[in-house]
């Protein structure tokens, strides 16, 4: 089997709380490096002295990175939880954008992370890539699709040098964006989100994300696990992503990293 690097990124780092505390302690038992993704507006000082306490104890470990400004915005007269879709003026992201920037500094100092950038809900725009890198931002973290399909569109997508057409996003993960300093990094595994024929959330076990694991490996060497800690209130949640986790750790050519070490390689061996 081809060797495989993972990493885990975990969204939505905000407030102080049970499920915070516990996805932290799992990831350190198992030695699982992470990249913590900071909603600016919403991350209380708590929070940020909790995560730099934690990083102070295991440095390599515990990454904090930008994601978004306020995870939300008003899009045609509805609400959206996306911030940076649907042609929102390159002025107006680079306030937003700036002012989270400014604030992680303020919280977090020199544990911020501040090459990474994750736009919520994985939407954005070729205004926002020359926002970001502007502002210093060297990263891009998205999502991808692993299957047949998705995979004919990007490549369609990435020979035109589209950021997105016909209303999707065109993913260049492992490689440069186009007209961009950024490299992407994205997930394939979304661990939180999946629904049954009824439209209700429902766990993934450990063996059907073994499964998505199995898929995506066939696409990328790079594998990004995707998680949101605040759905983590139950023991079985955490149960069945450290059965996962576990897996992948005694697997034979999975290594763990964080979402910079790859965007390093990338950057010095292109695609």
């Amino acid at each position: 089997m081809q060797a495989t690097s993972v990493f885990v990124r975990d969204d939505d780092l905000n407030v102080l709380d049970d499920s915070l505390r516990s996805v932290m302690d799992l990831l350190r038992d198992l030695c699982v490096p992470c990249n913590y993704q900071s909603v600016p507006a919403q991350l209380t000082p708590e929070a940020a002295d909790f995560v730099r306490a934690r990083r102070a104890q295991w440095p390599h470990g515990v990454r904090i990175n930008q994601h978004g400004w306020k995870h939300a915005q008003t899009l045609r007269g509805q609400p959206r939880y996306s911030e940076f879709d649907g042609g929102r003026p390159a002025d107006s992201q680079r306030a937003d954008i700036a002012r989270g920037r400014e604030r992680l500094r303020e919280l977090l100092g020199d544990d911020f992370g501040d090459t990474v950038f994750t736009p919520p809900c994985h939407k954005y725009d070729a205004a926002t890539l020359q926002v970001l890198a502007d502002l210093g931002f060297r990263v891009l973290s998205a999502g991808i699709a692993p299957g047949r399909a998705a995979g004919v569109y990007y490549a369609l997508g990435r020979s035109l040098h589209r950021v997105g057409f016909l209303g999707r996003r065109v993913s260049y993960h492992g490689r440069g964006l186009p007209g961009s300093p950024l490299v992407e990094v994205s997930v394939g595994i979304d661990v939180d989100e999946d629904v049954d024929a009824a439209g209700r959330r429902r766990l993934k076990s450990a063996e059907e994300l073994w499964q998505e694991f199995l898929a995506v490996r066939r696409v990328t060497p790079a594998v990004g696990v995707m998680l949101h800690h605040a759905t983590y209130t139950q023991a079985s949640r955490l149960a069945e992503l450290r059965r996962f986790l576990e897996r992948l750790r005694s697997t034979r050519g999975v290594e763990f990293v964080g979402i910079e070490e790859l965007a390093g390689r990338f950057a010095a061996h292109p695609g």
